[in-house]
């Protein structure tokens, strides 16, 4: 098994020499046996210069069978001498909290968790425990909901991840391996693991694709089931990556970017068999857009349709975007109000910032964290859309989130020129009907930061050399 496991690391490129890896453990038989195998390659007997972490989160939602689970796997890290990092988060509170079902808490609740291990320890990749009937699974639930040839292209054993503590790497080592594979390793190497009865209840999704589906096929249609759909899931992954290349390939010659918006030749795109046109019409979509969620076939073919329309139809598409026909071609436009009208609900209330937090704004899909700390000379401090520095210092009021009030003004230039935030908004040709609900970052009456208007910050807040203290504030869209 070490070596089978080993070669396909190997094969795949997942782990190299310098790696810092938190390594998901529940206290399942998978999770374990995925901790046992990299500590025997990596470990201290292994060597290889690479860090092992473990990191643990306790749902709190089995009671005295969660506690158990934690405290095994505590006990499991401390004789295999490796650091372990668990985390309490009730998950049925926070689905309540953020309008989530518990299996999207728990995934929002995990990611979390990781992300903030991988800060603690300087972590740069994230070993997860998914094996060949997880893959199966995945493929049938995406199957079933109307998934494209993307998701039916299963879980990649290694993904980039864009968070808070940098770019991290998601690595699954035992894909390749099966359910009882992973079981009957523990059992020859008489390792303990612990059982999740809940694994047998069909109150998830997930757990009736296992029970009442992959089963009863294994069972009664072919008892190699998953390791059939686990081929195809490779035939289909390479099928879209070639499609991938040569959609890149043909929308760069073919499309024509211009601001936000592209444009799409008719005659050109007309040539292209429909599976590049279609391609080349997502890929527009997810980049004009910044993300996949929520833009269906159905959009693609409207988009397709306007071809053969008269010049000046128009089709309003997810995220803002506007498809339009123009005399020699398609249109795809993104609106600059578009992240504005996505988010139009109110914050009832003020909500006033006690650093360090994280305070989730369903109202906006948003989570927003803030944190204060030293300046580093010679440290990058660039910003996003979703990420802000400020100069702590600066701040003479408690921070709040906020929509508008009256007399609120922003400071425009070094020189200490200021604007009203009315006037900014209309410069900024933000609607009238979305600007009473647009989210504000607020020092008293000047405003620090309006994330859903081009992400405009105040010029007295920016970092300088001067600075001692920074407040970096972080917005994450939870979603998407």
């Amino acid at each position: 098994m070490l070596h089978r496991v080993s070669d396909y690391i190997a094969g795949n490129n997942l782990i190299q020499e310098g790696d810092r890896i938190a390594v998901g453990v529940s206290g399942g038989p998978d999770s374990v046996c995925l901790l046992h195998i990299l500590n025997r390659l990596y470990g201290d007997k292994g060597g290889k210069n690479v860090g092992l972490f473990a990191v643990h989160v306790n749902h709190c939602i089995r009671g005295k069978e969660a506690d158990l689970d934690e405290e095994f796997v505590k006990s499991l890290c401390r004789d295999m001498g490796i650091v372990c990092k668990s985390f309490r988060i009730d998950v049925k509170s926070k689905a309540r909290e953020e309008g989530l079902t518990e299996e999207e808490a728990g995934r929002l609740a995990r990611h979390r968790a990781f992300v903030e291990a991988c800060r603690e320890f300087g972590c740069n990749k994230i070993a997860v425990a998914h094996n060949m009937n997880d893959n199966a699974e995945t493929f049938l639930h995406n199957l079933f909901r109307g998934s494209g040839l993307r998701g039916l292209s299963g879980i990649a054993s290694l993904r980039s991840l864009k968070t808070e503590a940098g770019d991290i790497t998601i690595i699954r080592p035992l894909l390749f391996l099966k359910r009882n594979e992973i079981e009957n390793y523990l059992k020859s190497m008489n390792i303990p693991y612990r059982i999740d009865a809940s694994n047998s209840s069909d109150d998830y999704t997930r757990n009736r694709l296992r029970n009442r589906v992959l089963g009863y096929v294994e069972d009664n249609i072919n008892e190699r089931a998953a390791e059939h759909i686990n081929l195809a899931i490779a035939q289909l992954s390479e099928a879209q990556a070639y499609i991938d290349r040569h959609v890149k390939a043909r929308l760069e010659s073919i499309a024509v970017r211009e601001g936000d918006s592209y444009l799409l030749p008719s005659d050109a795109l007309l040539k292209e068999d429909i599976v590049i046109r279609k391609g080349i019409i997502l890929n527009i979509m997810e980049e004009l857009a910044g993300s996949r969620k929520d833009i269906e076939a159905k959009h693609v073919e409207e988009i397709l349709s306007l071809i053969g329309k008269q010049t000046g139809k128009e089709i309003h598409l997810p995220y803002g975007m506007l498809a339009v026909r123009e005399y020699n071609g398609i249109r795809l436009i993104l609106r600059k109000d578009h992240k504005v009208k996505s988010r139009k609900k109110i914050i009832p209330e003020p909500i006033p910032l006690k650093v360090p937090c994280k305070v989730i704004l369903e109202e906006k899909g948003m989570i927003i964290e803030a944190r204060v700390i030293p300046y580093e000379k010679d440290k990058n401090f660039s910003d996003n859309n979703c990420i802000k520095w400020f100069d702590y210092d600066k701040i003479e009021n408690t921070v709040e989130l906020r929509t508008r009030q009256e007399g609120d003004f922003i400071q425009i230039n070094q020189s200490g020129g200021h604007k009203k935030l009315k006037n900014l908004l209309i410069d900024e040709k933000v609607p009238a009907g979305d600007r009473s609900s647009l989210l504000l970052v607020a020092d008293g009456s000047h405003i620090m930061w309006i994330p859903e208007a081009g992400s405009r910050m105040s010029e007295k807040y920016k970092i300088s050399e001067s600075t001692v203290n920074i407040l970096h504030m972080s917005i994450t869209y939870i979603n998407h």
